[in-house]
């Protein structure tokens, strides 16, 4: 067969890839060259993956700025040899890397070197994995529109500065809603960009349930399956709301409606992770970062569904005292009432007692 100009052959999970020489490898991503790479994104590859493997229903997909089309043919390689896979990239060279990697893996990827919405005009797929190089704003309505009945979105952000409050200003220029920083920052700029999602898909009388959403490295990422009908939208506007946080007390309140111009919001109030398909997903053992897909896993399936937590050190240094080991703490609020790690923070949790509650036990612990 033959490769591209300044390419390489390597491995990732349980797959050969074809990628350009030289490439980005760390934090979010760099543009290096016209065909872009990242390898530091491989856990990101690795979660689509399972999640594909156990998304049964699907029998479609389109990747959406496929790039090297390392994503699709991982998918097809270790996950879904049955999914019809389209990628697409308007760079007329990443197709020849995508019919590379295709190639190589003995897969069936249709390349397309089109404008993404002009794809989306025109085909629906039941999953589409749209992870753009910065903010995926400007494509979700052509994702939505190319979804089919109940299809799926995989959706990334890497703007998470705007997001989790670093940049509020732009927040509100990009999704139309104010964003904070505060200790749960990456918890609320991912519940920003869900509800925008929502918001987008209640304009086709669309709603949504979330399946899987999480932050890790540089990006938000977001699974999130389409519900059909004006009710449905209905539904889920409903589960827009508002966090208010006074960093002097720790306090955090949810609420339906604004409260001031410093409410965090509007964001998705809703449970963020579908705990029976995450029951079908599988840490296998070819995956390229199994060990911390594991332990993700485990995380994301105990991990309570209000739309906040807190920071062990946030409360030492509200109460004026060192932090507790982390182990100890969570086994004194679970005697209490429900507690849960977070994903989010190693040394953040969940829990669904009051403040006051919770600022006792810490007291008294």
């Amino acid at each position: 067969m033959n490769f591209p100009e300044d390419s390489v052959v390597s491995r990732e999970g349980a797959t050969e890839i074809v990628i350009p020489s030289v490439h980005s490898v760390h934090g979010p991503g760099k543009r290096i060259g016209r065909v872009f790479f990242n390898g530091q994104m491989a856990f990101n590859r690795d979660v689509s993956v399972m999640f594909m493997a156990a998304s049964t229903e699907s029998r479609s997909m389109l990747d959406a700025m496929a790039g090297t089309g390392v994503r699709s043919a991982r998918i097809a390689h270790e996950a879904r040899p049955d999914l019809e896979i389209a990628a697409n990239d308007k760079d007329p060279e990443s197709c020849i890397y995508i019919d590379a990697n295709s190639e190589l893996n003995n897969a069936n990827i249709e390349s397309i070197a089109d404008d993404l919405r002009r794809t989306l005009a025109k085909r629906v797929f039941d999953y589409v994995d749209l992870d753009p190089f910065g903010s995926p704003v400007h494509f979700i309505p052509s994702v939505i529109q190319g979804l089919k009945r109940h299809g799926i979105a995989g959706i990334t952000a890497t703007d998470t500065a705007p997001l989790a409050g670093t940049y509020p200003k732009k927040c509100i220029r990009r999704y139309g809603a104010v964003s904070a920083r505060s200790p749960f920052g990456h918890e609320t700029g991912l519940r920003i960009l869900i509800g925008h999602i929502v918001k987008e898909a209640a304009k086709e009388d669309r709603g949504l349930e979330c399946v899987l959403s999480f932050y890790a490295d540089h990006y938000l990422r977001t699974f999130v399956r389409m519900t059909e009908g004006g009710s449905e939208a209905d539904k889920a506007l409903a589960q827009l709301g508002y966090i208010d946080y006074d960093p002097l007390t720790a306090r955090r309140t949810v609420s339906e409606e604004r409260s001031s111009k410093k409410s965090i919001g509007p964001l998705w109030t809703g449970p963020i992770h579908d705990k029976e398909f995450l029951g079908r997903m599988e840490a296998g053992e070819n995956l390229e970062t199994r060990n911390r897909c594991s332990k993700y896993l485990d995380l994301w399936r105990n991990e309570l569904d209000m739309p906040y937590f807190y920071e062990n050190d946030e409360l030492a240094s509200l109460l004026k005292r060192s932090p507790h080991r982390m182990d100890d703490l969570l086994e004194a609020l679970n005697d209490a009432g429900k507690c849960s790690k977070t994903h989010f923070s190693p040394t953040g949790f969940k829990t669904d007692l009051e403040l006051e509650e919770l600022i006792d036990i810490y007291s008294r612990l």
